[in-house]
């Protein structure tokens, strides 16, 4: 009797040096969750980019995870800055051995962070980031590969949807241009002025200011001499709250319009009084009447705590990203970077509880953008929060906005 119980304590301590105990808990599937939780010009962009990947493990993990593994997120905070990115890049890469990464909110950060996880052949999806060169950078012939997707509206859509909103809804032909010096000011400035070259208009004036700048009278006098009777801005929230502040001041009343920054928590708190009625262009407004959107909100608030969201436009943009990669995940059947990258640009699933969009091929080899135009919608601020500029789109917000089917 005493030979049998050493032979099963010799095969139990054989077991456990070779793959641990026969009951080990499935080996947790790593993905990197990376954005600015610490850079004040940024935060509610990272905050909420974490926020929304919260809710998405939560989802995940309810319901078994992935290939009976669950979901384990490696949450980093890039301060803003290109060198922290990068640095995290490699460590998420190199150290954390992730499967794939989600976030980024800064363009300037983003690059640099892309290219580190485009050549370790690590799949990722900007959720917040919306340069368009992010994408542009790393698809054929730079690479015959790309591993850099997006789920964000990148400014190659945004300034499309502004100008339509200011120039053929509302008739203002008179344009300012303001922007910041910022990567994502410089990238926001060109696209608008490409989509006004397109139209075969000019702004009546251009001008830019650094990020954090706090007197902006020289470029509002400027505005003043230029005739100009609408405000396109481009630069993040509070830059965007001391712009149009520093208008009201000076007795510059005009209409003030800017990208999806405009919605985040940052500039509608700082601006305060004066940002009611700035318009914003976003893909996501928190106070959605469908049911799966406003579901995600709630869910939201409860698992981070919080009475709102700081970006709500983040959060939705990553959970979506999350939802994503685990279809790709899925159905390639493995948690190799190259299987995954196959399968995002060939998903066969349509999703079903994502909150943006109902995606179907959102990406191809030759497109790594899930949002198209038709996704974009103008939001205003109204009694210090978000809503729909347009009654219509509010009335047809109940319907999810889609891409149309890539072939």
């Amino acid at each position: 009797m005493q030979k049998f119980i050493n032979l099963y304590a010799i095969l139990a301590i054989a077991l456990w040096s070779v793959g641990g105990p026969l009951w080990a808990e499935p080996q947790s599937i790593k993905i990197g969750v990376v954005g600015p939780l610490s850079a004040k010009s940024s935060e509610d962009m990272g905050l909420s980019i974490v926020g929304g990947a919260k809710v998405f493990l939560s989802d995940i993990n309810t319901t078994g995870g992935i290939m009976g593994r669950p979901i384990e997120l490696v949450i980093r905070d890039d301060q803003a800055k290109p060198e922290v990115g990068v640095a995290i890049a490699r460590e998420l890469v190199e150290k954390e051995k992730v499967v794939a990464v989600v976030g980024f909110a800064n363009t300037g950060v983003a690059l640099p962070s892309s290219k580190v996880l485009q050549e370790a052949r690590i799949p990722l999806i900007v959720s917040g980031a919306t340069g368009a060169t992010i994408t542009r950078s790393f698809m054929p012939p730079a690479y015959p590969v790309s591993y850099v997707f997006r789920t964000s509206a990148s400014d190659e859509l945004q300034p499309v949807v502004i100008l339509d909103d200011v120039i053929d809804r509302r008739k203002l032909g008179r344009i300012a241009l303001l922007h910041d010096e910022s990567p994502y000011g410089q990238f926001g400035r060109q696209s608008v002025l490409a989509e006004l070259e397109r139209r075969k208009l000019k702004p009546v004036t251009v001008a830019s200011f650094k990020v954090g700048e706090t007197d902006m009278r020289a470029q509002l006098q400027q505005v003043k001499e230029s005739g100009a009777d609408v405000i396109v801005m481009y630069c993040l929230g509070a830059d965007a709250a001391t712009l149009i502040k520093s208008a009201e001041k000076v007795n510059l009343k005009l209409p003030m319009v800017g990208p999806w920054t405009l919605s985040q928590k940052t500039f509608i708190d700082q601006a305060g009084k004066s940002a009611e009625g700035a318009r914003t262009s976003v893909t996501f407004i928190e106070s959605e009447l469908s049911s799966i959107k406003s579901q995600f909100s709630l869910n939201y608030r409860k698992i981070n705590k919080v009475s709102r969201i700081p970006s709500a436009v983040a959060a939705a943009q990553t959970y979506d990203a999350l939802r994503l990669i685990s279809l790709a995940i899925f159905q390639a059947n493995s948690t190799e970077g190259p299987q995954i990258q196959a399968a995002l640009e060939n998903l066969q699933y349509q999703t079903s509880s994502t909150v943006v969009s109902r995606y179907a091929r959102p990406f191809t080899k030759t497109d790594h953008e899930a949002v198209a135009g038709n996704m974009v919608i103008m939001g205003e601020i109204r009694n210090g929060q978000v809503v729909y500029a347009y009654k219509e789109d509010a009335s047809s917000s109940v319907i999810m906005r889609t891409k149309a089917h890539a072939r």
